[in-house]
This record gives structure tokens, C-alpha cells and sequence, in this order.
């Protein structure tokens, strides 16, 4: 469902990037975004998070 709705994304909306954020401590978070292909921006937290980006 999560490969749907990022298709669904690209698709209808146009979207180039998708950027999402997570806390640093949810690891089950962060493998999920592994698995979609969103890669890590920074090694550093911004705003306390990890942020990642779909291209």
C-alpha cells in the first residue's frame, strides 16, 4: 500500500520529491523508509528529526 501511495503521489500530483521526517530513536520508522527508497539528507537531525527524500 505505502509503493501505492507513492505512485499515487507522482502520478496525480506531479510530485518530483517526497520528504518525510522521523525521530532518530524509531528505528521501525527508519527501515520502512529504507525499504521505499528514501534516502537520508544529512547526517545531522534537523528540527530533532531524521530527514529523507524520495526522488
Amino acid at each position: 500500500m505505502n509503493k501505492q501511495l507513492i505512485a499515487l503521489m507522482r502520478e496525480s500530483l506531479n510530485c518530483q520529491k517526497i520528504m518525510i521526517g522521523h525521530r532518530a530513536e524509531n528505528a521501525v520508522a527508519g527501515h520502512l523508509y529504507d525499504s521505499l527508497g528514501f534516502k537520508r539528507v544529512s547526517e545531522e537531525l534537523i528540527d530533532g528529526e531524521v530527514v529523507r527524500v524520495l526522488t
